[in-house]
């Protein structure tokens, strides 16, 4: 009559000591960077006197002297994702605590082209509230769009997974 109301309960615990990939991925993660910008080294522009490196600087600061309103597009991006860039962070400490180096790289790796990806995208994106350009801008470019002419600016923009 009691025999239904006992059941064997059995637990197996394996303890498995994860420590040593743990602390390899945690150390990658310390000594790894991701940076997003425009590369001086790679950021000529043929047959003009500035590179897209001095050109972002001026368009992100702005040149009174030459009627140029600031129009800053990498910083602005990653704050206006910053919760998605959040995301991807966390995915990256969770890899590292479980050990898993290469998805730590993968991870770096999604961050950096993801904030690459939004500040190209921040050219059209209209929460950037840029000045338009000036009728004369106008005239010349025959656009009225800020900062899309070539397209060259933008596409210089790069991400970077590097060794700090």
């Amino acid at each position: 009559m009691f025999k239904n109301f006992i059941r064997p309960v059995v637990k197996v615990l394996k303890h498995v000591d994860n420590s040593s990939a743990v602390l390899a991925a945690i150390k990658k993660l310390e000594r790894q960077d991701v940076l997003m910008g425009v590369p001086q080294a790679e950021s000529t522009r043929p047959g003009e006197p500035i590179n897209n490196a001095e050109l972002a600087f001026i368009h992100t600061e702005g040149s009174p002297a030459n009627n140029i309103p600031p129009r800053p597009f990498l910083q602005p991006s990653v704050m206006a994702h910053k919760d998605n860039v959040s995301i991807l962070q966390k995915k990256v400490i969770q890899a590292a605590l479980a050990g898993d180096v290469n998805l730590v790289s993968v991870g770096l790796t999604k961050i950096g082209l993801y904030t690459q990806t939004t500040a190209q995208k921040w050219f059209t994106d209209p929460r950037n509230n840029w000045p338009p350009n000036a009728p004369y801008t106008i005239a010349r470019k025959g656009s009225d769009k800020p900062l899309i002419d070539t397209g060259a600016l933008r596409q210089s923009i790069k991400y970077v997974v590097r060794d700090s």
